[in-house]
This record gives C-alpha cells, structure tokens and sequence, in this order.
C-alpha cells in the first residue's frame, strides 16, 4: 500500500503524494515537504520518514535532507565526497560528504572507462 503524508499549509491539510515531492527537510521541531514550488510543513522526524520513505526511492543526503532521487536531474560532485543535485523543479541542493556511501550506493554515478 503506498505511503500517503500529509502536509500543512495556511492551516490546511494537504494529502501529498510522495512520488511527486521533491525532497523534505528538517525544520525544528516540524520538516519541510518540498513538492515543485509548493512548501508544506509537518510535525514529523526525518528519521522515521527515511525509513518510511526508502522504499519509494528517499535517501538521505545530509542529516537534516532526505531527496527523492525520482525529482533528481542530476548530480555534480562538488569536492570532499559532496555533490550537488539538480532537481526537476529548479531546486539545487548539497549533500553531506558523511552520506557519500549512501549517494552512491542508490544513484550509482558512473565511473571514466578505465584506460589500457
């Protein structure tokens, strides 16, 4: 069964479709559900929501930053084990050099052809 959240914006309750949300970002005591241009809030923790939203292609990028690798255009390595994502709503965002592993273990970035 596919996962539904549920975001908050000018005190309404939004069902958000997680394929279609770009990426989510702790926020205090709330996260930011990013979707386009859209900004919804909710009172959840990126910890259970990486768990939660793995499954669906979530990965976490930073320790506060979980992007859908679905919205990701591409990814452009920015030194020290980081990399820059270009998502298909415009957004860039920037990973954390501690989740290189994880970057690349889901979006395996292809190496140079190996000369002989």
């Amino acid at each position: 069964m596919p996962t539904l959240l549920v975001g908050e914006r000018e005190r309404r309750l939004y069902p958000l479709d997680p394929q279609k949300v770009d990426y989510i970002e702790s926020d205090g005591n709330y996260v930011s559900i990013r979707s386009g241009n859209a900004a919804y809030i909710s009172r959840d923790t990126i910890k259970r929501l990486a768990a939660e939203l793995a499954h669906l292609g979530f990965i976490r990028i930073e320790r506060s930053l979980l992007v859908n690798i679905r919205a990701v255009v591409y990814a452009q390595a920015v030194g020290r084990g980081r990399f820059a994502f270009t998502l298909s709503s415009g957004a860039c965002i920037q990973s954390s050099s501690s989740y290189r592993g994880a970057i690349l273990q889901a979006l395996p970035l292809s190496s140079p052809p190996c000369r002989r």
